[in-house]
């Protein structure tokens, strides 16, 4: 998902990977499952199959394990920030986690073809030589409209094949 803001004449776009469930949808899931799940383990530890209950316990806990996770890594943002001749990255989960700062002059964004005729391009933005993913998470619509944005801030986009 691409969200693009203009806060005090600096743009600023937001890359985050597309959510189809929040996570108060899992948790309401989970509660659904957890409920049908000990009703079935009830009715086996009433005929003296006592055994399954840890078991049944277990398998709730590991699918809200893996829920949270997903849920998780879907909260994964990159800010891109351009203020006259200074571009500003951010990565992070909640907060920024990692942040690079470059002069909009001396950066390029090499964008590498997929080698899947459905795939899209992988974006890499070179500043010297450092290079940074940015959007792998995006789809092809979205990657065609990030183009777009980066040409209308002045930065230099250059296609590779891989």
């Amino acid at each position: 998902m691409i969200e693009i803001d203009l806060i005090d004449g600096v743009k600023q776009i937001t890359l985050s990977p597309n959510k189809s469930m929040s996570w108060e949808t899992n948790k309401k899931i989970l509660m659904v499952m957890f409920f049908v799940n000990m009703t079935i383990a009830g009715g086996w530890v009433y005929m003296g199959a006592w055994p399954v209950l840890p078991f049944a316990g277990l398998e709730v806990a590991l699918v809200g394990f893996g829920m949270y996770y997903a849920s998780w890594k879907l909260n994964f943002k990159e800010v891109i920030r351009v203020n006259g001749d200074t571009f500003v990255l951010q990565k992070g989960v909640y907060f920024p986690k990692h942040e690079w700062t470059m002069n909009v002059n001396q950066i390029k964004v090499v964008k590498i073809a997929s080698n899947y005729r459905m795939s899209p391009a992988q974006f890499i933005v070179q500043h010297r030589e450092e290079r940074i993913e940015i959007g792998s998470f995006l789809n092809l619509k979205e990657k065609k409209t990030l183009t777009s944005e980066l040409q209308s801030l002045r930065i230099q986009i250059e296609s590779c094949n891989s």
